[in-house]
């Protein structure tokens, strides 16, 4: 990479601000300006005499550059006034320091005033510290990693003035505020009219002239350096203070003397910890010598420190005189260390400001103007640099047109440009202000050197590598860091299609044969795997460029690994690239006949098996289609980058296969040999392409296996399958024939090593294609052995003994495909959701499992069962279906009957099934004659054919196990999701006698892990509100909502109950398959290791969940129901496991408990009224019905009396006017002295309010007797909470008849003893009898 000038941006209004200016025929108009621009760039500020023009930055996206547009122009105040300099001050953010916020302008003027404007033209401040032309405005920065402040300076022909940075930015930061809140006063930061400054003049002798002048450093000089000038500047007998004074190093330009060195001495010093502790001791002293010699203390005289004043002279250090010579211009380089001056003799000198020594002369530059340009070492991730730096100095000399580029101190001048005559080179060297040296942040880059171009209105940059300050010998490094930078660029830049693309492949090639070092290389190719744009071709010219390098021919060990790596990359590249252009040369061409290859009966019926059950695939909805381009003669750089990162490419003269990189197998392989498989090209070019390429023959065989393992399973018959089969036997064959005599070499009645490598990475395999995969590879290698016993002359081999060799290795295949024959089919139904023809229950998220027989056999025993049932539960089969009639017959352990079963189809093994399904269920049902079949289901279809490959693991026992578990787990997450619940349940009734072991089990494992704390927060929540909570509370604690809970109750009963039924049940033992291997235990054997529930807590838990049911299902009111209505005991095992044994007997209920659960059944009887409907003539009772018997049910476990509930029951339906229903429960119920009063004291109300519809009514019922009239008197007064109210309102709703029998079946319970009622019930039956006549 060279040197360059390159553009930074463009100016739009460059000819109208030129226009402005009034200087719009002057072509060299810049030089009769005053400007300045931002060290980050942001803004431009012009001013010729009283006018100013500002120009802001922005980015335009369709030119990707900068552009500089006219934010603002005006004119001072004063029209009297001129501009002599400016200076653009970046502002930033104390906190955000790498942003900046706004820009300052410094405006100097001839009165010696200096304004203050924002970027958008609106004035901030303004100071006068001299009434004399401003000569220049600077700022000196704080270097990186320091504490010191920013020093703003201005310059006048006879002093200079310095303003602390910390000064001036607050009050510039407060106006800018005050002034974008359009206040009138100033608040905020106290301001003052005049900023503290200090001023220094110059000793003027000789009547000197200062042109320029700058501050080198104002940090605090060495101890050394500070004692020598204290010396020559006061004497031998001066004064020296321990810790030097702050004072900044001044140099000035101009004429007598043509440089003078200066020193401003600040006025204040810092004092060190060492004159801290001497001051000190030295008090502690006098202290105590007063106190113990009782002398007095000596008068302590204060050191008079001066203090600062507002005008010093600056102390002269040195000057250089040159009679004939006039500096015009000063600049320092960044630290300070150098400086550049220009003088009227067309000269250049570079100066050393620490020693006062001029380093360097350059002639002939005149009304030069320069710049200095610091340039730091790039680095490269992986390559080790010394992060150096380095400073040019660049020379425009506008005479000559030219801008020069020189390296310090001793450096030959590195590069020259042409450049316009009328420009003007732009030097920054300050930063912006607001960013502190000690900043640990990153600060905004400084643009230190900018070049002004008038001819097109731009802004040009300088941009010098750092490699051109170094030697030859040395700047290898640096320069090959340049090219790569330059290489990553026009790989960015690449095209796609076309010669361009031949052209820019050919110069990056070029360009990357000329990297030198070691390190570099190898960056590029890291480079270049990481890189999108990565195509074959540009690989194969940067290795072939790698490949001719000279200097690898060294005996270096790095150079000759790296020399490995380069060739081992170009054979993988060429292989790669001749598949593609065979591929494409042969797209047109004809098949390649491949000799079909010879199976037997039983592969052909699997392969047949495998494509009817994956035909369904075809069935699926088409993705939607997407708009794709793929080049001519171009290739995927994803699938080129993986193709080379599964290769080990550092040993010589072999590619082998990296083990870690073996999930890219599939697809490499696929990129790599689909189109050779596709169009049947010639095995024997393929094998002298893979020799050219070294990779090892068993790494070729791992790739053609894997290859077909990730080749989808897509074949309309089995005719298609055993073509492909053939092709892949071919495949194999070729690679064997590449590997030669070496399969066959093992031990005698062992294990070949070739082809066992094949089988393990078959246990691998997914799903159905290990299957094919592995009926290929066993007949090939039985066709190579029976090919080599064919031609072999040893006889001193018996054939009992070959026999022997090919049985054992044989016998390997059996046992391999006998697997993967079962995991095939298993994969294959599994793979595919099957949804049921009459969907019951919820639906379960479903994903297709890993079927791999390595998965299946090292999963555990139970992977089947548990892959099985996620699928039955995602088809929502009702899960009577799939109980068998009897169990599996009991079988040997070697499996020999299971497995000697002569092959059936998949469609008689369903109709079986289906007609053990049909005897199961006990509907009742018959087929009519003349009544077509219902086709079958396919979901039990699939189902026979897995239990034909595994009988033991889907016993429908165990199915249904894991059923009832899973929907039970996916309701725990989901709590309010009752359906699911619901299906479990659904699950649990259809378990078969035998099975009960297993049922239990697995009840005991839902209780503890999802049912028992629901139950438990909602038991607590009703004790706590004493009914029903509301729906927040229920959201909050149970997850559901309160309309939910009734229904979620009722669920656990249902549940509890499925648990009671199977408490007596016989042992069960399971069994699984032989393949299948020991691992995680499975669920349904944890369900078996289950302890019984205790009956007891079984009963106890059944109680208080119909006590909860009936609270929430009927709206019932009850204080602390568990406290209530269970002891204390009762209460404290609540919270015990179902399964433990209790530490303590629960004693029986005392009769005020008794009490209340009886009055809290009768309670809940009343409010099962609510459940009785009628519509018109038909009455709804069933429900009432239910509800009763589940309430008997809970007395009976309570050992209550029912008679209370009963006769309750049939007082409330007199009271709702269901006499019908209630004479019928009479005759039930022992008719007492009780029934009779609550009959008598129905029949009351009703008469009272038969009466009150008609005068004549209530006169004939006075006439009975006063008794009567009295007991109906006190009916119509508001009764208590034991009273009765009938549902009856008006008058018309009585039925004197109704009355009549219900009258006489309250006189019969009166009658059996002599009781104060009895008298009233014979005057009502009188008066009844009045009524109704």
């Amino acid at each position: 990479m060279a040197c360059e000038v390159k553009s930074f941006g463009n100016i739009l209004d460059f000819r109208k601000v030129q226009e402005y200016f009034g200087l719009g025929h002057d072509d060299t108009w810049l030089n009769a300006i005053n400007y300045a621009i931002s060290p980050t760039g942001e803004t431009i500020a012009l001013a010729q005499g009283e006018k100013l023009a500002f120009l802001s930055t922005c980015w335009d996206s369709r030119s990707n550059e900068n552009m500089y547009a006219l934010s603002w122009c005006g004119e001072l105040e004063n029209a009297n006034q001129i501009v002599t300099s400016l200076i653009c001050l970046p502002m930033t953010h104390v906190v955000r320091s790498t942003d900046v916020d706004w820009t300052c302008v410094a405006v100097g003027l001839t009165s010696g005033m200096v304004l203050f404007y924002t970027d958008a033209g609106v004035k901030l401040f303004s100071q006068c510290c001299q009434e004399d032309p401003v000569l220049g405005i600077k700022l000196l920065s704080p270097p990186r990693h320091s504490e010191v402040d920013a020093l703003f300076y201005i310059i006048y022909s006879n002093c200079m003035c310095f303003i602390n940075g910390q000064d001036i930015l607050p009050i510039l930061a407060n106006c800018r505020h005050n002034m974008q809140r359009g206040a009138l006063e100033r608040s905020g930061y106290p301001t003052a009219d005049v900023v503290p400054f200090q001023k220094f003049k110059f000793k003027r002798q000789r009547e000197s002239i200062i042109n320029d002048a700058a501050i080198v450093t104002n940090q605090r000089t060495p101890s050394y350096d500070y004692i020598v000038q204290q010396s020559i500047a006061h004497g031998y007998f001066a004064k020296v203070q321990a810790t030097p004074a702050r004072s900044s190093q001044v140099l000035a330009a101009g004429a007598e003397p043509y440089l003078g060195f200066f020193q401003a001495e600040e006025g204040y010093k810092t004092v060190s910890l060492g004159e801290v502790a001497k001051d000190v001791i030295g008090m502690a002293y006098k202290n105590l010598r007063g106190v113990w010699f009782r002398r007095p203390q000596e008068e302590q005289v204060a050191e008079q420190t001066p203090l600062p004043r507002k005008e010093a002279p600056m102390r002269t250090r040195c000057r250089l005189y040159d009679g004939k010579r006039d500096g015009l211009s000063l600049i320092i380089a960044p630290g300070g260390k150098l400086a550049a001056v220009t003088d009227n003799l067309d000269r250049v000198m570079l100066v050393d400001t620490q020693q006062a020594i001029i380093l360097r002369v350059w002639k002939g530059y005149r009304d030069a103007q320069c710049a200095f340009v610091p340039i730091k070492e790039r680095s490269v991730r992986g390559i080790k640099t010394h992060r150096r730096k380095a400073l040019f100095l660049v020379i425009y000399a506008p005479r000559l047109g030219c801008l020069d580029i020189w390296a310090l101190q001793n450096g030959p001048k590195v590069a020259a440009f042409t450049v316009c005559k009328s420009g003007q080179l732009v030097y920054n060297n300050h930063s912006p202000m607001g960013t502190p040296g000690g900043q640990s942040r990153k600060s905004p880059s400084i643009n230190h050197c900018l070049f002004l171009d008038p001819t097109d209105g731009s802004l040009k940059e300088v941009l010098i590598p750092f490699h051109y300050a170094l030697s030859e010998t040395n700047s290898q490094t640096s320069r090959d860091i340049e090219m790569l930078r330059q290489l990553r660029n026009q790989l960015r830049s690449l095209t796609h299609a076309g010669e361009d693309r031949q052209q820019q492949i050919a110069a990056i090639a070029q360009l990357a044969g000329k990297l030198e070092t070691l390190e570099v290389r190898q960056q590029c190719l890291e480079m270049l795997l990481k890189s999108k744009r990565l195509q074959p071709e540009l690989f194969q010219a940067i290795v072939n460029a790698f490949a001719q390098a000279n200097d690898l021919q060294t005996p270096d060990d790095a150079s000759r690994e790296f020399l490995h790596q380069i060739e081992n990359y170009k054979r993988l590249t060429d292989l790669y690239l001749t598949l593609g252009r065979f591929k494409q040369e042969s797209s047109d061409g004809v098949r390649t006949p491949i000799e079909l290859l010879e199976l037997s009966d039983a592969d052909l019926v699997t392969i047949n098996q495998l494509v009817i059950l994956l035909e369904n695939d075809a069935e699926k909805p088409a993705p939607p289609r997407e708009v794709s381009f793929q080049l001519k003669n171009t290739h995927n750089v994803e699938e080129f980058v993986d193709y080379l990162s599964i290769f080990n490419i550092e040993m010589p003269q072999c590619v082998t296969l990296l083990p870690e990189k073996i999930d890219k197998y599939g697809s490499v392989s696929n990129d790599l040999l689909g189109h050779f498989f596709a169009r049947g090209l010639s095995f024997e070019q393929f094998k002298l392409w893979a020799a050219q390429a070294c990779i090892p023959s068993k790494d070729l065989l791992t790739l053609v296996i894997y290859f077909w393992l990730d080749k989808p399973f897509k074949y309309a018959n089995c005719d298609e399958v055993v073509e492909n089969m053939s092709r892949i036997a071919a495949m194999v064959r070729a690679i064997c024939e590449l590997e030669g005599e070496h399969i066959h070499d093992y031990a005698y009645n062992a294990i070949s090593p070739w082809w066992q490598q094949v089988r393990e990475l078959l246990l691998e395999s997914k799903q159905f294609s290990g299957l094919l995969v592995a009926i290929v590879c066993k007949t090939v290698a039985t066709q190579l052995w029976r090919n080599r016993r064919d031609g072999s002359c040893d006889e001193g081999v018996d054939e009992e003994e070959r026999w022997e060799t090919i049985s054992h290795d044989e016998a390997q295949w059996g046992l391999l495909t006998g697997k993967l024959e079962d995991v095939s089919v298993l994969g294959a139904i599994l793979s595919q959701p099957k949804m049921s023809r009459e969907p019951v229950g919820p639906e379960l998220p479903y994903e297709s499992p890993d079927c791999s027989l390595k998965n299946i056999l090292s999963s555990g025993k139970g992977i089947v069962s548990e892959l099985t049932a996620k699928w039955l539960n995602s088809s929502r089969l009702h899960p009577a279906l799939i109980v068998e009639i009897t169990p599996p017959e009991n079988e040997t352990d070697d499996e020999k009957p299971a497995k000697s079963k002569p092959k059936v189809k998949v469609t008689e093994l369903a109709k079986e099934a289906e007609l053990e399904g049909d005897d199961d269920m006990e509907t009742g049902q018959e087929l009519e004659p003349g009544q077509p079949c219902e086709p079958l289901e396919p979901v039990l279809e699939r189902l026979a054919l897995l239990r034909a490959h595994f009988p033991f693991s889907l016993e429908s026992g165990v199915l249904l196990s894991l059923m009832a578990w899973q929907h039970m787990v996916h309701w725990s997450k989901q709590l309010a999701s009752l359906d699911h619940m619901r299906a479990a349940l659904l699950c649990l009734a259809q378990f078969r006698t035998p099975d009960w072991a297993l049922k239990h089990g697995i009840c005991c494992m839902l209780w503890q892990a999802t049912l028992k704390y629901p139950l438990q927060a909602a038991a607590k929540l009703m004790q706590k509100v004493g009914r029903l909570p509301v729906d927040k509370m229920c959201q909050q604690d149970l997850d559901m909502s309160a309309a939910l809970v009734p229904e979620f109750l009722e669920l656990c009963l249902d549940f509890l109950q499925h648990f009671t039924s199977s408490l007596e049940h016989d042992k069960r033992e399971l069994r699984f398959e032989q393949a299948l291997s020991e691992g995680q235990l499975p669920v349904q054997f944890l369900a078996l290791q289950q302890h019984n529930a205790l009956p007891q807590l079984l009963q106890l838990h059944t109680q208080l969940c119909s006590v909860l049911h009936f609270i929430a299902m009927f709206q019932l009111r009850l204080p602390r129901p568990l406290t209530t209505l269970f002891d204390a005991l009762a209460n404290k095992a609540f919270l015990t496991d179902i399964n433990k044994e209790l530490p303590y007997a629960l004693p029986p209920p005392d009769l005020v408990l008794q009490e209340q659960r009886t009055q809290f059944l009768c309670n809940a009887v009343a409010a099962t009224m609510d459940l009785i409907r009628e519509d018109l003539e038909q009455l709804y009772i069933l429900d009432h019905v239910f509800y009763m018997a589940k309430i008997c049910a809970l007395a009976d476990s309570w050992q209550l009396d029912k008679l209370p509930i009963l006769r309750r029951q049939v007082v409330e339906l007199y009271a709702f006017g269901y006499d019908a229903e209630a004479q019928v429960l009479l005759h039930d119920i022992s008719e007492d002295e009780e029934l009779g009063r609550l009959l008598l004291e129905i029949a009351g109300r009703r008469l009272n309010l038969y009466a009150e519809g008609s005068q004549t009514a209530f006169l004939k019922i006075a006439s009975v007797g006063h008794q009567l009239l009295a007991y109906l008197d006190n009916l119509k007064e508001p009764g208590t909470g034991q009273s009765i109210t009938i549902a009856a309102t008006k008058p018309e709703e009585i039925d004197v008849a109704a009355l009549d029998k219900l009258l006489t079946h309250a006189y019969k319970c009166l009658s059996r003893r002599e009781t104060r009622h009895l008298v009233t019930a014979a005057q009502m039956y009188n008066a009844v009898r009045m009524l109704q006549t």
